[in-house]
């Protein structure tokens, strides 16, 4: 039977300069958005906010729909699985952080390497991440500019 995680990638645009923050991971060698597995007794919001603080030191504004009756859920901007190996897939849920300023000094709990990048360096051919990383951060830089 395949081992369902449910986690969190929350992508973070700086809504003054228009640039999307990414982390290099390690063990996947490419660049990636900030996020994690959701822990038990956590919800997708508070793991979305932890993992960013987490990985990168920022506190970011998460934006999206809020549900009028749950005050503490946002509506993901989508969701995708992530498929780990045969026997193991990452439901994640999606979020769109900002910030307004990426000259803020970025540290971190683990010391991952971050790295702010803009739409156009992202979207290049040989850049170092997945389709799907480059797709939401072209929506996301969209909707932080139509805003």
């Amino acid at each position: 039977m395949t081992e369902k995680h449910f986690c969190v990638t929350t992508y973070i645009v700086d809504r003054k300069y228009n640039k999307c923050l990414m982390i290099f991971h390690k063990k996947l060698n490419k660049w990636i958005p900030p996020g994690g597995h959701i822990e038990p007794n956590e919800g997708p919001v508070e793991a979305a906010l932890r993992e960013v603080k987490e990985e990168t030191g920022l506190t970011v504004e998460l934006l999206g729909e809020q549900l009028p009756r749950e005050m503490d859920i946002l509506v993901p901007y989508g969701m995708q699985k992530n498929y780990i190996n045969e026997d193991h897939i990452h439901m994640d849920f999606i979020y769109l952080g900002v910030v307004d300023n990426s000259d803020i000094e970025l540290s971190n709990e683990e010391g991952l390497l971050t790295k702010w990048f803009t739409l156009e360096e992202i979207e290049k051919g040989d850049f170092n991440t997945f389709k799907e990383t480059s797709f939401w951060y072209k929506k996301f830089i969209d909707l932080v500019n139509d805003k």
